[in-house]
């Protein structure tokens, strides 16, 4: 007898992607809201984002002559994380080992195209800074909506393996 699991993993991949769609539709939001004079809900928006990017004009993609909510490292980032819960990736997740490799070849460029221009070694470029934040977060999209699909198919009254409970134990 198959036992079903009570969450599709399709459902829960577009239910994430439909998350961080609404996100990169905020994103590219505010300079619309802005541009037709709905400054206070710009405003908003920008807020919304100021406590996770440095908003800085010149390191943002411009829309209808006003900069996107974030900048393009961010941007690429969010958008990442919307194609990585799109685009299934079962060979990012054959063993724990593959999954390290994948995040660690995911965080190199990203890290680097922010590092070496401080040391004058590099010009980062805005697509540069785009395509290092959208293989990143396509990397860890993926390893999300996996967790997500774990946790959500896993019975929560099994134990866990890292504290293994005998049936002894709860008959002394």
């Amino acid at each position: 007898m198959k036992i079903s699991k009570p969450f599709s993993s399709l459902c829960i991949r577009f239910l994430i992607a439909g998350i961080w769609g609404v996100v990169c539709l905020l994103i590219v939001s505010a300079p619309y809201l802005a541009a037709n004079s709905h400054n206070t809900a710009a405003a908003a928006v920008y807020f919304s984002f100021s406590g996770m990017c440095h908003q800085i004009q010149e390191r943002s993609f411009f829309a209808l002559g006003f900069p996107l909510a974030v900048c393009h490292r961010c941007f690429g980032i969010y958008f990442g994380l919307l194609l990585g819960a799109l685009i299934p990736t079962n060979f990012i997740h054959q063993s724990v080992q593959i999954r390290r490799i994948w995040v660690l070849a995911a965080s190199m460029p990203l890290l680097l195209d922010f590092l070496l221009p401080h040391f004058g070694l590099w010009a980062s470029t805005q697509y540069g800074r785009f395509t290092t934040g959208l293989l990143f977060g396509t990397v860890v999209s993926s390893l999300l909506v996996r967790g997500v699909i774990e946790l959500l198919n896993e019975p929560f009254w099994r134990p866990l393996s890292i504290f293994p409970i005998s049936k002894e134990a709860f008959h002394e």
